[in-house]
């Protein structure tokens, strides 16, 4: 799956560039945070190109409304490993 930097992502999401944004749980109990646009799906990376991770859920939903204007995110939770609810 293709990688997606801070900025691009911020541009394609300011200019509404994306069918859907979500947050997909790793086993690791952390998440990623995926674009999905009709160019296909990226994932979120670091500067230095490796998969950008998120502790908690929370952690990406504070960036993403700091960041954005976005008002809907998908939550997948299928791999949530020792997380707790209340992080959420």
């Amino acid at each position: 799956m293709p990688r997606i930097k801070t900025d691009e992502l911020l541009s394609k999401v300011s200019r509404g560039d994306f069918t859907a944004i979500k947050l997909k749980a790793i086993q690791s109990g952390s998440f990623i945070l995926l674009l999905e646009s009709a160019d296909g799906v990226f994932i979120h990376e670091n500067q230095d190109g490796s998969m950008k991770e998120y502790p908690k859920a929370d952690n990406a939903i504070i960036w993403l409304k700091r960041m954005t204007k976005v008002n809907e995110i998908v939550l997948d939770l299928t791999l949530w490993r020792g997380a707790e609810l209340h992080s959420i």
